[in-house]
């Protein structure tokens, strides 16, 4: 066979890729999704109903659930309906509707609708309080009258002091994840990591000063008394990001008035030691310890230390 026939039959065989998936079945050859939604949907939705789904409100949801999980199934195998009747394919939406699941999150809590509408003695809303249903609740309550008000007055008042707190700091985003940390159980270590500092810088710097905030705030509304206090001023979050801040300021303050003789001669004098001179040049350019290290290649984990010397030497040039 020449090779222009050869080559012919190949070019016959290609077909262009198509825009939409489509995916192959059993019963209409390959349709695409919405495509086979359309041809099942009504389908389903008949059997749902015959299974008593429609006499809630669960009908667009489930179906929306049982047809996600065929897209995932279609996802993972393309001719899985190659290999199901049409029948087939619809009791397999409808096992994965999530219908028990739905009315398992409903039936943990009441409606209070329904509750107005079956109660002829108009008390519903006394029904609703949860925890006093039954006398004994009532009985070892502190609060023998209006039990429901209380829970309720604290509840505002809890309210209010969180959303003080998030008002507060709502430029501070690791302020904001201490004070949910403070008040949920989240792990040190997850709250460090979510606010991109160390678990260690994180408790001492965020976590602690936040927690006494809280308890003073608290203690304010609850307690008549009390002996709690506020924290010293909290931190600004853009602290150095990754700059070296060191304790030694004078110098650099006068430095940058246009003093720059002490400074200058130092670099001189270790011109000739490469770290030193770096970490001297680092400082006089307000450049981060990492920025240094890459500079002069050398490994930014060990040169913090470099920047700490010569921090020490500028400030006794400056003496």
């Amino acid at each position: 066979m020449p090779d222009s026939t050869i080559r012919k039959s190949i070019k016959d065989q290609i077909r262009p890729f198509p825009r939409v998936a489509t995916y192959p079945t059993s019963w209409a050859g390959a349709l695409t999704f919405q495509q086979i939604y359309d041809d099942l949907a009504h389908y389903v939705t008949n059997v749902m109903k015959g299974k008593g789904i429609h006499r809630t409100n669960y009908l667009p949801d489930c179906i929306q659930h049982g047809f996600m999980a065929l897209w995932l199934e279609l996802s993972e195998n393309k001719d899985f309906l190659a290999q199901k009747t049409r029948q087939q394919v619809v009791f397999f939406i409808l096992a994965r509707c999530k219908i028990s699941t739905l009315r398992y999150y409903d039936d943990k809590f009441d409606s209070l609708e329904a509750l107005m509408s079956y109660d002829w003695r108009n008390t519903w809303d006394e029904q609703t309080i949860t925890g006093f249903a039954a006398p004994s609740g009532w009985w070892n309550s502190v609060e023998q009258w209006a039990t429901w008000a209380t829970d309720i007055d604290i509840r505002i008042d809890v309210e209010q002091i969180m959303r003080k707190l998030a008002e507060k700091y709502a430029d501070s985003f690791k302020h904001l994840v201490a004070l949910y940390a403070v008040t949920t159980q989240v792990t040190r270590k997850n709250a460090a990591a979510l606010a991109g500092v160390t678990p260690w810088n994180w408790h001492k710097t965020y976590a602690e000063p936040m927690l006494q905030e809280v308890r003073y705030e608290f203690a304010q509304v609850f307690l008549e008394r009390h002996s709690y206090t506020l924290p010293e001023q909290q931190p600004t979050e853009n602290r150095n990001n990754g700059q070296f801040t060191s304790p030694y300021t004078d110098w650099r303050e006068r430095y940058q008035q246009g003093h720059t003789e002490p400074a200058e001669a130092l670099l001189a004098q270790y011109r000739h030691t490469v770290c030193i001179a770096g970490a001297i040049r680092a400082q006089m350019d307000g450049k981060t310890y990492r920025q240094a290290a890459l500079d002069i290649g050398r490994n930014p984990n060990t040169f913090p230390k470099y920047m700490k010397r010569a921090a020490r030497m500028l400030s006794a040039a400056y003496a």
